[in-house]
C-alpha cells in the first residue's frame, strides 16, 4: 500500500533521536522496575522502538518482523507470569488458614513475589552512573559506519540486560533483561551483516528464548522455586 510504505519511510527517517530517547528510557524502566507488568509493557515499547531503529537498515517488511516478534513475546511472558501470581497467591492463602488454625491469628500475606534482595535506589544509581559513563564514552568516540545515535542504543541495551541478570535471580526478571540484551545485539549484527537470513535466524532465536523463559516462570511457580 502507498499510503503505509511512506509512513513507514517518514518513520525511518524520524526514528533516531526518538527512538534512542525512548530506549533510554524503556531499559531504564527494565533495569529499576520491579513490578513485572511495567516491565513488561517496557520490554513491548521498545520491541516497537527497536524496530523503528530497524528500518533505517533494513526493508519495512523486515523491520516489523522485529516488532511481531516482541507482540509475540510479551504475552507469553504476561500469561505464565499472571499463573505464577495466581498459584503462589493460592499458596499464601492456604498457608495463612493454616497458620490461623494452629496458632488463633492471621498471619500477614507474604509478597506475591520474592523480595529483591537489591532496592531500586541502588539500581537507579547504578542506572545513572553507566548512563554517564556511556554518554561521556559517545561524546569522544565515533564508531565508522555506525550512526551515532544507533550505536549508544547497541550498547546501553546491552549495559541494561546485563544488569539485570547480574542483580536478579528470579527467571521473569532475568529473562526480560536477557532479552533486553540480545535486542542490542541484534541491532548491532543488522548494521553489519542485513538481511532476510539474519532477520529469521534472530526471530527464531527470539522465540525460542520467550519459550523457555515462560516454561522456566511456570515451573517455578508450579514447584515453589526459583530457577
Amino acid at each position: 500500500m502507498p499510503w503505509g510504505s511512506d509512513l513507514l519511510s517518514q518513520l525511518a527517517h524520524l526514528s533516531g533521536r526518538p527512538a534512542f530517547i525512548g530506549l533510554i528510557v524503556t531499559a531504564a524502566v527494565v533495569a529499576v522496575v520491579r513490578d513485572w507488568r511495567l516491565e513488561l509493557w517496557a520490554l513491548l515499547v521498545q520491541y516497537v522502538l527497536v524496530g523503528m531503529l530497524h528500518l533505517r537498515m533494513l526493508p519495512p517488511e523486515l523491520a516489523i518482523v522485529k516488532v511481531l516478534v516482541g507482540a509475540l513475546i510479551c504475552p507469553m511472558l504476561y500469561w505464565a507470569a499472571r499463573w505464577v501470581e495466581g498459584e503462589r497467591a493460592h499458596r499464601a492463602e492456604v498457608e495463612r488458614e493454616r497458620a490461623a488454625e494452629r496458632e488463633g491469628e492471621v498471619p500477614l500475606p507474604p509478597p506475591p513475589w520474592p523480595v529483591c534482595p537489591t532496592n531500586w535506589v541502588f539500581r537507579l544509581l547504578v542506572v545513572l552512573f553507566l548512563g554517564l559513563v556511556l554518554y561521556g564514552v559517545f561524546t569522544h568516540l565515533e564508531l565508522p559506519d555506525i550512526a551515532p545515535d544507533i550505536a549508544p542504543a547497541c550498547v546501553w541495551l546491552g549495559l541494561m540486560g546485563l544488569l539485570v541478570l547480574l542483580l536478579t535471580s528470579e527467571p521473569l526478571p532475568a529473562g526480560i533483561g536477557l532479552l533486553t540484551m540480545v535486542s542490542g545485539f541484534e541491532l548491532f549484527f543488522d548494521i553489519t551483516l542485513p538481511g532476510l537470513m539474519g532477520t529469521g535466524m534472530w526471530a527464531a532465536v527470539d522465540l525460542t528464548m520467550g519459550l523457555a523463559i515462560s516454561y522456566m516462570v511456570a515451573v517455578g511457580g508450579a514447584t515453589g522455586k526459583v530457577l
